[in-house]
């Protein structure tokens, strides 16, 4: 019996500001970006299914005391739910990158150093100001 030689598929290179990454280095970069893509869906789905509770909370508010209570109870409510999906999503937005310990692909230097709760990190790298995370189309996932 002899084997058949299995098909090759041709690797794509990963190219991130003229260095081409190895296979380590995009396994990396595709697994920080399912765990932050999925942290962001779990908030996406906490803020739909808060929305609906505060909206069915005050609708029973507004039926039992008035409507500009319940008004007021749901635009309260709502807004807490918002900024607590914001800044839980900047968290997480930074907090990933710093789990799995990335590092620049170009200079070596730490991705993450603090977190910063009013914005989400960006592409490059904070300390070359290359390019340091691939986006979705570079990684063959978009």
């Amino acid at each position: 019996m002899t084997e058949q030689p299995s098909p090759s598929t041709p690797e794509t290179k990963v190219v991130l500001a003229g260095k081409v990454l190895d296979a380590d280095e995009v396994a990396l970069q595709r697994a920080v970006r399912r765990a932050r893509t999925r942290g962001a869906k779990v908030l996406l789905t906490f803020l739909i299914v808060g929305l609906v509770v505060v909206f069915a909370t005050s609708f029973w508010v507004s039926r039992n005391a008035s409507g500009d209570t319940g008004l007021a109870f749901f635009l309260l409510l709502a807004a807490l739910l918002f900024i607590m999906v914001y800044f839980g999503n900047n968290y997480w937005q930074w907090r990933v990158p710093q789990a799995f310990a990335m590092r620049c692909p170009h200079c070596d230097e730490p991705l993450v150093d603090a977190i910063h709760w009013t914005k989400r990190p960006g592409y490059a790298c904070p300390h070359c100001g290359k390019d340091a995370l691939c986006t979705a189309r570079q990684l063959g996932e978009g």
